[in-house]
């Protein structure tokens, strides 16, 4: 090997090692929100990661403030955050402290032709005519959560029976379980294994599976226990791969 070629060596490796150093100098937390979620959007690095094991407080956030779909997909950017893809395909991102990012990628129609986002509403400020319908056709069913969607009102009933209100509180759509971009079947029409029947029923006893749907390589099973949602991912064999709410 001659002298130039040595160079060329070494200066190739002196610019890889100051690009580490640079990238490992960066203090992501100290960025605005927008500025890391472009981190966490474009790190070519970040790991998929099972969605159950994300921090509680994740969990929990997204099941109270995005009630009418659910996580499809989770993915850890080292020193970053985390990014959460959700079955209507809009995205969240976290902080390493599990705060949620303010950003603009969701400022638009989503895939299912619907606005994202939303923000939460008060359930004493609900119009008297989305509390009467409740209490007409579901008078045993709780109205549990509600949220401003664009120009429609998302209302979660017992059951997690999502009912959508104009926003003067004028009915339009009735007894969905969630909101999901691909394609979905009632389970009655889906041959379930017996297994995987047997496996639901013993973590979720008494429950019934109300939808099957099947996006990309997985296949997804929504089953109602009681009030609460249960949504299991397996793979296209009928693989277990994990249970979120």
């Amino acid at each position: 090997m001659n002298k130039l070629s040595l160079l060329l060596i070494a200066g190739l490796l002196t610019l890889g090692l100051a690009a580490c150093k640079k990238d490992a100098a960066i203090d992501y937390q100290q960025l605005d929100d927008e500025a890391l979620v472009t981190a966490i959007a474009d790190d070519r690095d970040k790991q998929e990661t099972d969605p159950s094991t994300l921090p509680a407080d994740i969990i929990e956030s997204i099941d109270l403030n995005h009630f009418d779909t659910y996580i499809d997909a989770a993915y850890f950017a080292g020193g970053k955050g985390y990014e959460v893809v959700l079955a209507n395909e809009e995205r969240l991102f976290f902080n390493l402290a599990r705060r949620i990012l303010n950003h603009r990628l969701n400022d638009r129609i989503g895939p299912c032709g619907r606005l994202l986002g939303g923000r939460l509403i008060p359930l004493d400020e609900l119009r008297p005519a989305i509390v009467d319908y409740v209490a007409t056709h579901y008078p045993d069913a709780q109205i549990l959560r509600a949220k401003k969607q664009g120009d429609r009102i998302i209302v979660l009933i017992g059951g997690h029976r999502i009912l959508v209100f104009s926003a003067d509180g004028v009915f339009e759509v009735d007894g969905i379980h969630w909101i999901d971009c691909r394609p979905c079947a009632p389970a009655g029409t889906v041959d379930i294994p017996d297994n995987v029947e047997t496996m639901i029923e013993t973590r979720i006893p008494g429950g019934e599976i109300k939808r099957v749907c099947r996006r990309g390589d997985r296949i997804v099973i929504g089953v109602i226990g009681g009030d609460q949602r249960h949504i299991l991912v397996f793979d296209n064999n009928w693989n277990f791969l994990f249970h979120i709410p």
